[in-house]
């Protein structure tokens, strides 16, 4: 009976996920649907869009995107991405690090980072996403007393990412 449950709460959880806006970036690189009631906004000199939730405990759910070419492995970049934050934020504290599965089987991991801000304490979920030698970084955000709470509508949103057009590998 359990596993009926179950099942019919991801069917549901699912249909009401794939119900809502899909954010495709302005090259076609990429998709994902984005959290219910989250929006979409353009900002001039950014790559692309910053995708913005609620507002609690002082801080703006946010989801902030990046790509770049590296030279390695999922494993060689994170670590470099750790390396990279921890020289712009000292004292930045790294939760976890695991692998992420997601609807489309594409290469990823997440990692949760945490650090004090001026107005709050922050929680960082680093979704990252390797296409070739292309790494796309979806880095959601929240106040970590919410985090909990959060965590599944980030990971729900990150599951539904795809390519939508290969990464040409370099020579």
């Amino acid at each position: 009976m359990k596993k009926i449950t179950a099942i019919l709460f991801l069917i549901i959880f699912s249909a009401c996920l794939f119900a809502q806006d899909e954010y495709k970036d302005s090259r076609k690189e990429f998709s994902f649907y984005l959290p219910e009631n989250w929006q979409s906004v353009r900002y001039q000199n950014m790559k692309y869009n910053l995708i913005l939730g609620e507002r609690l405990n002082k801080i703006t759910q946010t989801i902030v995107i990046n790509s770049e070419k590296f030279d390695g492995d999922m494993k060689e970049y994170i670590a470099y991405s750790k390396n990279t934050l921890k020289e712009y934020f000292p004292n930045m504290n790294f939760v976890k690090t695991l692998t992420f599965e997601n609807y489309e089987n594409i290469d990823a991991c997440k990692f949760i980072a945490e650090n004090d801000y001026e107005i709050a304490k922050l929680r960082q979920y680093y979704y990252i996403f390797k296409n070739n030698d292309m790494f796309y970084v979806c880095v959601a955000s929240t106040a970590t007393e919410t985090s909990e709470e959060i965590e599944e509508l980030f990971d729900e949103s990150m599951r539904s990412f795809k390519f939508l057009k290969q990464a040409k590998a370099s020579e």
